[in-house]
């Protein structure tokens, strides 16, 4: 049981990596970096290769942590011993875990949106600017939006992080609520 329970906590936080890591290197690396660039198509083009890439690399982590968490919370009784009367929501680890879930949820969908719809929709407009139409203030309202679900996907992370961690200390997260 402490194997499969280090394996998969490994499992979960090297997901997590996989998944938080290329965020913030899109975010703090790759787009200052890419401003600097005049030739425009250039510009799109690397950041529409990196950015197809590290979509592969954050969807694996994702994975990962899909599969590791859910050992991970099949296990939860086993693991801390702690028996069958206490119910999932009788002790803060629950709690915690619902909170982390409905974060994930919202988490995912802002993720989702910029990934999948205000993402590709930049780079398109982008493209057309390169082109020599002019997208100014679609553009600039795309870009917004990408940015407001930037920083929303990021902070959520890091709060789900934040309780995930909170969750492994059996001391704190196995009290009675």
């Amino acid at each position: 049981m402490d194997t499969m329970h280090t394996v998969a906590l490994w499992a979960h936080i090297l997901g997590i990596a996989l998944f938080v890591g290329p965020q913030f290197f899109i975010a703090f690396a790759v787009v200052p970096a890419t401003r600097g660039m005049d030739d425009l198509t250039a510009r799109t083009k690397a950041l529409r290769t990196i950015t197809e890439r590290f979509t592969v690399i954050g969807g694996t982590g994702l994975v990962m942590i899909l599969i590791a968490g859910t050992y991970l919370i099949s296990t939860w009784r086993d693991y801390y011993d702690a028996g069958d009367t206490i119910g999932f929501l009788d002790v803060r680890y629950g709690e915690l875990f619902l909170v982390k879930m409905l974060l994930l949820v919202a988490m995912l969908v802002a993720v989702g949106l910029h990934t999948f719809m205000v993402g590709p929709k930049q780079l398109e407009l982008m493209e057309a600017e390169a082109a020599g139409d002019d997208v100014t203030e679609e553009l600039r309202s795309t870009r917004k939006r990408s940015m407001a679900l930037s920083i929303t996907g990021l902070v959520l992370v890091l709060v789900i992080m934040g309780i995930g961690a909170s969750m492994t200390t059996a001391e704190y997260s196995l009290q009675i609520s």
